[in-house]
């Protein structure tokens, strides 16, 4: 008997002594991000990639830190680990990284590379030293601070085993067993108004007039200050027509932008568009020759911008378009002295990117 009740006393103590297996890490990394303990999960999940005997589960650790890097506000650590996973992946020829999968991350990347260099413009910003009690002054400390991470982070899962891996069927998300979280994707919305000059021919003059559009779209990171956003454009410009009432010129585009992140908070952008303009409720006026006409002329448009943008916060952002060209070729029904359709607009706006 005396015996047996030693035993029992040594079987708990034997339990305890026993290693983590990665599995243990990774339930005890996933506890810790969802109690909010970023740190305490980085920890785990790293003893957890140390831990995996698998080669092919290995990644899902990677990308499990640099979501509770990016959760700590740690911008650098982040971006390490998203590269490493990108770079881990690359390698992976059994079960390789879906494409909208990789544009995801390369997103959250070029977030975290404009989160770096204001962390770095802020750990460089004068003064650079403390002063302690004595008002003497001290050597500055070579640790740089942590600041806020752009963007929003999205809950870490995973890593259970290769069917329930990385990249799920419905666009690469991370999850474990039933339970999926996809990292959020980022969409580019703005809205600018200002004044356009309208040129149709020497016969018809029209006055400056004002000028709408709304762009949106989707960016992707190309380079590490540039990205590239594909969407849609639409533009409105109001004409005046004598004793007639208003006509309506609008286009519906096809919109590609490239932007240059000069500074954290400088962007310097190009748009591009091609798709159609229509000439509304111009029927029987100057535009037509007088002539009736059943509907909208519809015409091919070709829309070119130049920008500037200026992050108010990392959602907000002001944009000045000093110089957009548009360019119509004639349709049939037009006024014949009508050669072309072409404006150059000049305007102001706000952007939000979510």
């Amino acid at each position: 008997m005396k015996n047996l009740a030693l035993l029992s006393l040594f079987i708990p103590a034997l339990a305890l002594a026993q290693p983590k297996s990665a599995d243990d890490y990774y339930k005890e990394g996933e506890t810790q991000y969802n109690l909010g303990n970023f740190l305490k999960a980085v920890e785990a999940f790293k003893a957890g990639y140390a831990a995996e005997p698998n080669d092919s589960k290995k990644s899902v650790y990677l990308y499990n830190i640099a979501q509770a890097y990016r959760q700590a506000k740690d911008c650098a650590q982040s971006q390490f680990f998203y590269k490493r996973y990108l770079a881990l992946k690359d390698a992976d020829t059994v079960k390789p990284l879906k494409p909208e999968k990789r544009a995801e991350i390369e997103t959250i990347l070029n977030e975290l590379n404009v989160c770096v260099q204001q962390q770095e413009a802020l750990k460089n910003r004068q003064p650079d030293t403390t002063n302690p009690p004595d008002n003497t002054v001290t050597p500055p400390d070579d640790k740089g601070n942590k600041g806020k991470v752009v963007g929003d982070g999205s809950t870490t899962n995973g890593g259970d085993d290769g069917e329930d891996g990385e990249d799920g069927e419905d666009g690469g998300s991370i999850r474990k067993g039933t339970e999926e979280v996809t990292t959020p994707k980022l969409l580019s919305v703005r809205v600018t108004g200002g004044a356009a000059k309208i040129f149709t021919g020497p016969d018809i003059k029209v006055p400056v007039q004002a000028s709408f559009a709304l762009l949106g779209g989707y960016p992707l990171t190309v380079a590490p200050q540039v990205s590239l956003d594909i969407g849609a454009g639409f533009t409105f410009t109001p004409i005046p027509l004598e004793g007639m009432g208003t006509a309506k010129l609008m286009s519906l585009l096809a919109n590609a932008a490239g932007t240059y992140h000069a500074t954290p908070k400088i962007g310097l952008r190009a748009d591009a568009g091609v798709g159609v303009l229509m000439l509304a409720g111009a029927s029987g006026s100057r535009f037509t020759g007088g002539r009736m006409t059943d509907g909208a002329l519809t015409m091919i448009n070709v829309r070119l911008g130049l920008s500037a943008d200026y992050a108010i916060t990392p959602n907000v952002v002001a944009t000045l378009t000093p110089f957009a060209f548009s360019y119509s070729p004639p349709k049939t029904g037009l006024d014949d002295s009508i050669k072309s359709i072409t404006a150059i607009d000049f305007m102001v706006g706000v952007g939000y990117r979510m």
